[in-house]
């Protein structure tokens, strides 16, 4: 793996990871009641002494002469030690030693959420949550100790959100609440996770929820979450519907205490630059990218001044020569309290020397670099990096752990393939080589070769030979794959999906990225396309946005819909940045996907998946996932 794809991959530990951080939290959860803590060397803590890892053999063995309830706690305690030590098939290898039907019931649910944990470790996410709502856990949790309640619940609460069932998942954190003492820190915690469980269902889902809820706790939360959502670009009414609600909710929970990204809307409000500086190439090879860019920001700039008491000052200039440091430090002295840009990477990459910057700047792209930045220094942009990381995580949350890879031979497509395989490596996915073309003549032979159908012919010419006659045979692709991975235009993938089904791989699920749909419906060419699975703007499905209709009417070239989604959301976003930075789980829902900030100051993009289906592209709101059990 390559220096740049390893700091991708540390740098998205925010972000879905199953078999990494959900596993982490599961194990802190195990430790905080019920047990003693983990050690750091990897020790369990028995009561009397501290038992190494290198001792549990004996330890075991020692386990078999105590009674039946002290020999089961042992034996969990050490499978959970060894969890936490990450031998995974040690642990699976103790824990096969208890018979489900021999373990008692004030530690069953130990058990299954241990089990479950378990199942976590090995990739089997639905496999774990058979586990949690066993029939018997449900028993047994009717009757168990509240702590025992609670850290089942809490356990479902983090697998449903992994798995992205955030209904299912927000449902137990309204019953955890009524667990828990509130306005303490167990409950609080558990408020701020449902609070950033909310935001990740669309704003319709919000607003339906809202309206079908009987229960005032959960109608409060959701209509909370809704007029939040659907105020991003307009900091003012958010404050204004904010302040309503909390006039009509006062014995809520979340008005007792706001979530944390809520609380700071007055003091962004108050600290909005009067004056922002846009710095872009507007000349040479970068001039159509930014001019996008531009018509962008500008259209987002022209409605929020139909809407807003006061809007910045906008000052333009043009970065496509000269000194970007004297560039910047004179828009500064010209009164810019922000600045937008710049693009070209070098360009970021000289004003990242700089010991600090005097206003926050927020670059239109990103740079990958071992040196700390200037804390002003925000990044922003679109990266094919992001997008195919994407689809590896929602392949392995889908259930898959086989990939190929098809792919171009050109700059794009190795950078999306070495992202998209670090993320699946480091997943726990099995890959395949991936498969590169050049040649659109030479696809049929590629997919042959890919899927090896080539091997079975030569089988079949084989048996032939061997008894002298011709057979009937039906030539049958290779069984070692449950998913592809096309990275790929239109263009390139209405001719290889055919093919793909041609050669017996139609049944095979086929994950693409944003590049292979630019917002342009055909239904008769893209019939071709039908079953593959995108990641893609949420621009492209809002028919709704001012923005969008102001660009669309104004410029026609439908190429660079990304761009102007960039420029929409780079104005959108300046006045949460601070948000951004302060509040560790707060999210920005723009036009270019689901926005947060890393702790290299990048902001990272969740982006909304898609379908093609009777040659259109429909946006999906959950992937329907099978159970691997």
């Amino acid at each position: 793996m390559s220096h740049n794809a390893q700091s991708r991959a540390q740098s998205r530990s925010a972000f879905f990871s199953l078999p990494a951080l959900l596993l982490c939290s599961v194990l802190l959860l195990l430790t905080s009641c019920g047990t003693a803590p983990v050690k750091d060397t990897h020790s369990i803590d028995g009561g009397e002494q501290n038992i190494a890892l290198e001792e549990i053999t004996q330890i075991l063995e020692d386990a078999d002469k105590q009674d039946k309830a002290t020999r089961i706690r042992i034996y969990l305690d050490v499978t959970q030690t060894l969890l936490a030590a990450e031998e995974v098939d040690w642990a699976r290898n103790t824990l096969a030693l208890l018979s489900p039907y021999a373990v008692p019931q004030d530690q069953y649910i130990r058990y299954a959420v241990i089990s479950s944990a378990l199942a976590i470790a090995q990739g089997h996410p639905f496999r774990a949550k058979a586990f949690l709502w066993e029939e018997r856990v449900e028993r047994v949790a009717q009757e168990a100790p509240l702590e025992e309640q609670v850290k089942l619940n809490e356990m479902r609460a983090r697998l449903l959100f992994a798995l992205a069932e955030y209904r299912a998942s927000i449902d137990v954190r309204l019953h955890l609440h009524s667990l828990l003492a509130e306005g303490a820190e167990p409950s609080v915690e558990n408020q701020n996770r449902l609070w950033q469980t909310l935001m990740e269902l669309p704003y319709d889902d919000l607003q339906l929820e809202s309206q079908l809820q009987e229960s005032m706790l959960a109608k409060g939360w959701y209509t909370l979450a809704a007029l939040s959502k659907n105020n991003q670009t307009n900091l003012g009414q958010q404050i204004a519907e904010v302040e309503q609600w909390m006039f009509s909710w006062p014995e809520h929970p979340a008005s007792m205490q706001l979530p944390a990204d809520l609380q700071l809307l007055k003091q962004l409000d108050q600290d909005k630059p009067q004056q922002i500086a846009i710095l872009l190439p507007f000349s040479g090879r970068f001039e159509s990218v930014a001019n996008a860019i531009r018509d962008g920001i500008m259209a987002a700039y022209y409605d929020a001044n139909t809407r807003e008491n006061s809007v910045p000052n906008l000052h333009i200039y043009d970065t496509s020569s000269g000194d970007i440091n004297a560039l910047y430090d004179d828009a500064v002295l010209n009164g810019a309290q922000l600045i937008i840009g710049p693009l070209e990477k070098e360009k970021i990459a000289d004003l990242a020397l700089r010991p600090e910057l005097p206003v926050p700047t927020l670059a239109l792209n990103r740079i990958e670099t071992d040196m700390p930045v200037p804390a002003g220094l925000f990044q922003f942009g679109l990266s094919l990096e992001d997008d195919a990381e994407q689809v590896a995580e929602q392949a392995w949350r889908d259930g898959h752990r086989r990939a190929m890879v098809l792919a171009p031979t050109s700059t794009s497509g190795d950078r999306s393939v070495e992202s998209f395989q670090a993320r699946w490596a480091e997943l726990g996915g099995d890959m395949t080589k991936d498969y590169r073309y050049a040649d659109q003549g030479r696809y049929s032979d590629l997919v042959k070769s890919a899927l090896k159908i080539n091997d079975s012919e030569q089988r079949r010419r084989d048996v032939q030979s061997l008894i002298g006659k011709r057979v009937e045979f039906e030539p049958r692709r290779r069984k070692d794959i449950d998913y592809i991975f096309l990275y790929s235009h239109a263009t390139a993938a209405r001719q290889l999906k055919p093919i793909l089904a041609f050669h017996y791989a139609g049944d095979v699920p086929v994950y693409s990225m944003r590049n292979i749909y630019n917002g342009k419906a055909n239904s008769k060419r893209d019939r071709d396309l039908n079953d593959i699975r995108f990641t893609t703007l949420p621009w492209f499905f809002d028919k709704n946005l001012p923005e969008k209709r102001a660009i669309l009417s104004a410029v026609d070239n439908a190429n660079y819909e990304f761009l102007y989604a960039l420029g929409v959301d780079a104005y959108h976003i300046h006045p949460r940045l601070r948000q951004l930075k302060e509040v560790k789980q707060a999210h920005f829902y723009g036009t270019t996907g689901n926005l947060r900030l890393d702790e290299q100051q990048r902001i990272r993009r969740e982006q909304i998946w898609a379908k093609f289906s009777k040659g259109r592209a429909v946006p999906m709101t959950r992937f329907t996932s099978e159970d691997d059990v």
